[in-house]
């Protein structure tokens, strides 16, 4: 004899559904380098726990070479490929330079997802620093991609007034002013 054939959709299918879309949350969030806000906070993170190396793969070459007249004459394809060398050189840079700092306790940083600005190339990402959850400073960080990857090119002190200026195409304009810098 055979047994009947159930009717219906499995009920391993739903929680199947449920993990891949977790999953899809959890590496759009968290995970995703061309994603900007993934960047600017894997970076303080890093900051936090003193982990250099991971400081300095989340900074664009751009923001190294400021600190590094070695690499001043290079132009920007060959400062992009020889990213490994400098990446080296700013964490060595970046160690020396915090080797005095001492990071405050429970340091955090949220987000300011509203503030967000994204164009090809180009991203404005606002964040809070807090200690024990109470508001320390605000920062806005200008990233730049670099092989396919959004990386920290300059960080700025920014008050609320200065966020509430910000218009949506600040971007646009920004793009067009590193157009040359970006164009490979």
């Amino acid at each position: 004899m055979s047994k009947p054939v159930k009717k219906g959709v499995p009920k391993s299918l739903f929680i199947l559904i449920i993990v891949i879309l977790a999953s899809m949350f959890y590496y759009a969030a968290y995970r995703d380098y061309s994603n900007p806000e993934v960047a600017v906070r894997s970076f303080y993170q890093a900051y936090f726990k003193n982990d250099y190396k991971t400081m300095s793969q989340n900074l664009s070459v751009f923001w190294g070479v400021q600190f590094m007249p070695q690499y001043m004459l290079m132009s920007p394809q060959e400062l992009i490929e020889n990213r490994p060398t400098i990446e080296d050189s700013m964490t060595e840079f970046i160690s020396r330079m915090e080797s005095e700092n001492k990071v405050p306790s429970n340091m955090s940083i949220k987000i300011l997802s509203k503030y967000t600005q994204r164009a090809d190339n180009t991203a404005l990402v606002a964040y809070e620093f807090r200690q024990q959850n109470k508001l320390v400073g605000i920062e806005m960080a200008l990233l730049v991609k670099e092989n396919n990857r959004m990386r920290i090119l300059q960080m700025m002190q920014v008050d609320q007034k200065q966020l509430n200026q910000l218009n949506g195409n600040d971007i646009a304009e920004m793009e067009e002013s590193f157009k040359e810098i970006l164009e490979r």
